[in-house]
């Protein structure tokens, strides 16, 4: 696969096609040592700072992983990433991550440009329309109506998805909801009417209201339903991110702690003689326990004259 010539669409792969796509590229361990840490989309990888961290925790999930992509030292139990797996994930993620500022900076200059040509266009519309109107009848007449049908049902969507992406990034950090996995987008469009819903994972329902003013949909409601509701889908979703947190805080810790292993190194010999030296020493204090008990307690006979010797 040529990676300097991806599309665009690339960007937005995830779950399946995201793993065949990193398969294809790197291959089958690359792509299992994502599944394994449950990175399921492009805008996820490119976001995280070492793929190869979590290869440094000790699991039985990781130890095939950890024997075909990295050199394990046995004396200090300490792994080296080969040099081809790194290089060619390291390369992966810049094009990816050069890709995604490219696509990001078109977007915004395409509805710059976009939001310039409707305005002209709309103009021009009303200006014809005071022109003919002195020779055509007025049910010919272009209406308002026209400027809704300027932008088309995918443009709308388009919108749709980048505010959805960009809302679900500043709100919920590292949780990026994806068009066609975590919603679907409903647009019905005629010649004077445009309206539509967002169908959520979680099977809800959330009406999309048309603003006709500033010709764009209102998207409030969905964005409320999903920091505020219990939505299931979301739910999960946090799941996942504060196991992932977890799983982070747990790799910095055995990068700063000591081994336990290390810690702990007995030899066979000295803990044999150390068994034998605390056995003579417990043995011994009962011996002498006994014999001194014997020696120190008084008679009853003694108990009784030092009474009458009180008394006297």
């Amino acid at each position: 696969m040529n990676l300097n010539n991806l599309p665009d669409e690339v960007l937005f792969y995830s779950n399946d096609q995201f793993y065949q796509f990193i398969e294809s590229c790197l291959g089958a361990d690359e792509m299992n040592l994502l599944k394994v840490q449950s990175i399921k989309n492009i805008r996820t990888l490119i976001k995280i700072p070492d793929i190869f961290s979590a290869l440094t925790i000790k699991c039985k999930e990781l130890a095939d992983l950890k024997s075909r992509l990295c050199f394990v030292d046995e004396d200090n139990n300490s792994i080296i990433i080969k040099a081809g797996v790194k290089t060619d994930f390291d390369n992966l993620i810049a094009i990816l991550k050069d890709k995604d500022y490219k696509y990001l900076k078109g977007t915004k200059k395409s509805k710059s440009s976009s939001s310039f040509t409707t305005n002209s266009l709309v103009s021009n519309t009303s200006v014809l329309n005071t022109t003919n109107s002195n020779i055509i009848d007025s049910p010919l007449i272009s209406t308002p109506t026209t400027a809704i049908n300027l932008t088309s049902i995918n443009d709308y969507i388009q919108v749709i998805v980048d505010s959805i992406e960009k809302y679900s990034i500043n709100t919920f950090g590292n949780i990026i909801l994806k068009h066609d996995d975590d919603y679907m987008i409903h647009l019905n469009q005629s010649d004077t009417f445009i309206d539509g819903y967002i169908k959520c994972r979680c099977k809800s329902t959330i009406k999309l209201p048309f603003r006709l003013n500033i010709k764009s949909f209102q998207l409030s409601h969905y964005f409320k339903h999903l920091k505020h509701s219990l939505c299931p889908m979301m739910k999960k979703k946090r799941q996942e991110l504060k196991k992932n947190s977890n799983l982070s805080h747990n790799i910095n810790q055995n990068n700063i702690l000591p081994s336990l292993e290390d810690e702990i190194n007995f030899d066979e010999d000295s803990m044999d003689s150390l068994n034998e030296n605390s056995q003579i020493t417990t043995n011994k204090p009962i011996s002498t326990y006994s014999d001194s008990s014997k020696e120190k307690r008084p008679t009853s006979s003694l108990l009784y004259s030092t009474k009458r010797t009180k008394i006297s």
